[in-house]
């Protein structure tokens, strides 16, 4: 008599969780559930074993070679076996398949494999977890298939592309893909930022729909919004997870001009600061926020904890950081660079400054131009406040009420 048991341990998955978090740990912490489904089957036949050994030669063949864009950083940080489930697992869900064979029967590298392809595909919006299923003889595992689990049908992923797609088109339009990586990112982290405001309330807000479809996200939409669209300008770009304030939180890491940097859109967006304000003072903030926007590993890990899904490169370049790119970095007490600074068009058009120093500047700027007040010096304002706020962290001083 043949007898088939069926057992579903469902099973919580802390390095997937890490990308499909918002900025609250608690969150859709049962988001992403693993179920594990083991079938037992009875020994077969001679023949059946046979045909069974035939279909493994035929498996343990070298797979064909595909080549995969830079543009994807996780699948290049894999070794080839891992690589080759990435594909199957990609595959899969871009055809919203069930039951893939996997070339692998070790369950343990399928939640690393996993994060790799959602943390390099934000166009997976529709991808809500997965499930495998191990197929074990006399207690062995002969087989592992993947499933993925899908919030749409294909036909409403179809709908949902074509919306997204045309949400876009005039910012496509518009885009300079045609001048330096800089100026690509920079466009795009502000047309984000523009078009979308900080809501923990938001539907979808663990994906880009939230963003280009409604406007409202939190950390996660955010961070796959930015990818997806600078992918879409041929531009390498990486979800990065981890913590911020005590509390899950999702960035990106960024390749411009062959020079990897840290960019966090949630915290460029004004609405996001206000939203969080503990103190709940109608402060000063910049609709755009640049103090972590191409920033250096030592940059962000002064206020972000990173979990590593694959290992992730030192970033120590500057040249694209936005100070040091729009002439507003300072390494000393420059009175010659801060007039013109202060003089500026962009900075009257603008209606506030915000300037960033070396960490041995930073110190003297503040003595200097707060403490003394030579802020006065560069500010025709005398007999009048001028409103500053620091951040000590990034060494920026904003200035505002100044024109």
């Amino acid at each position: 008599m043949k007898r088939k048991t069926m057992r579903l341990w469902p099973v919580l998955l802390v390095s997937i969780i890490l990308f499909v978090q918002g900025c609250s740990f608690e969150e859709n912490l049962q988001y992403f559930m693993q179920g594990e489904t083991r079938e037992y089957e009875p020994d077969m036949p001679e023949t059946q074993e046979l045909e069974t050994a035939e279909q493994d030669s035929q498996s343990e063949e070298e797979p064909q070679i595909r080549e995969v864009s830079e543009l994807y950083y996780a699948y290049h940080c894999l070794d080839a076996d891992k690589q080759q489930i990435y594909l199957e697992m990609l595959d899969s869900l871009t055809d919203l398949e069930q039951d893939t064979p996997l070339s692998t029967v070790d369950k343990s590298v399928l939640d690393l494999v996993f994060a790799c392809v959602m943390n390099d595909h934000p166009e997976f919006f529709y991808v809500e977890g997965y499930q495998y299923t191990e197929y074990t003889t006399n207690n062995i595992v002969t087989n592992i298939t993947f499933s993925g689990t899908f919030s749409m049908t294909k036909q409403e992923v179809m709908q949902t592309q074509v919306l997204i797609e045309q949400s876009l088109e005039e910012c496509f339009r518009e885009v300079p893909l045609n001048e330096d990586e800089y100026s690509t990112v920079k466009f795009l982290y502000e047309w984000l930022i523009d078009h979308t405001e900080y809501d923990k309330n938001a539907a979808n807000n663990q994906n880009i729909c939230s963003v280009f479809l409604e406007g409202r996200s939190v950390c996660q939409g955010y961070a796959k919004a930015m990818q997806y669209m600078l992918q879409k300008a041929q531009i390498q770009c990486l979800i990065v997870a981890g913590f911020t304030n005590g509390e899950r939180h999702g960035w990106n890491l960024v390749r411009v001009n062959d020079e990897y940097y840290y960019l966090d859109p949630t915290w460029g967006d004004a609405s996001y600061t206000s939203n969080n304000s503990e103190d709940g003072l109608d402060e000063f903030v910049p609709s755009i926020n640049y103090d972590y926007f191409l920033v250096t590993t030592d940059e962000i890990t002064r206020t972000h904890s990173i979990e590593k899904v694959v290992e992730l490169p030192q970033c120590t370049a500057v040249k694209d950081n936005y100070f040091v790119r729009e002439g507003l970095f300072l390494e000393g007490y420059d009175e010659q660079q801060l007039a013109q600074i202060f003089d500026s068009d962009a900075a009257r058009e603008a209606g506030y400054v915000t300037i960033k120093c070396s960490i041995e500047t930073y110190a003297i700027m503040v003595q200097n131009l707060i403490e003394s007040q030579k802020i006065f010096d560069f500010v025709n304002k005398q007999g009048t406040s001028i409103s500053y706020t620091c951040n000590e962290n990034q060494q920026t001083i904003s200035f505002w009420d100044i024109y």
